[in-house]
């Protein structure tokens, strides 16, 4: 299965599927779907850590050094634009959140999503609409290819 979400989306639609209260066979298919987001946003956050070392103040390890409030500085203030516009290429790039789950897959995530039935505002409801957008251009790529 492969479905592609923004970085900045990942957290988001994690903590909307892990609230999800559902039937066990939906749940399956979510809890898959679940297991490969937190997969793609652990990478997401290694990639985040990689770029503030490239532009951050480091100590004698190599690692950023953090001050008290939890912010970092930059090793050279001049390149504030250039971290700051590749931060935010990072978050906006898209990640290909996939492995080997089950066949139907993403079918039974379009259903469960065009099924879901609870309310939903703010973050949970951006996400979900994300995941739905992805979800339905997967399985439409999936079925174009078969």
């Amino acid at each position: 299965m492969r479905i592609l979400l923004p970085n900045n989306q990942l957290a988001p639609i994690a903590d909307l599927l892990s609230e999800m209260s559902l039937k066990p066979a939906a749940s399956r298919a979510r809890t898959k779907l679940l297991h490969l987001v937190r997969e793609a946003n652990i990478r997401f956050a290694a990639d985040e850590y990689d770029l503030v070392c490239q532009y951050a103040l480091l100590d004698s390890a190599g690692k950023p050094v953090i001050d008290p409030g939890g912010t970092f500085s930059l090793a050279d203030p001049v390149k504030a634009q250039e971290f700051f516009t590749a931060r935010s290429e990072l978050f906006e790039s898209v990640a290909e959140v996939s492995g080997p789950t089950y066949t139907g897959h993403l079918t039974d995530l379009k259903t469960l999503l065009d099924n879901f039935d609870n309310e939903l505002s703010g973050a949970a409801a951006e996400a979900f609409d994300v995941l739905v957008d992805a979800t339905t251009m997967a399985l439409t790529k999936e079925v174009s290819d078969s």
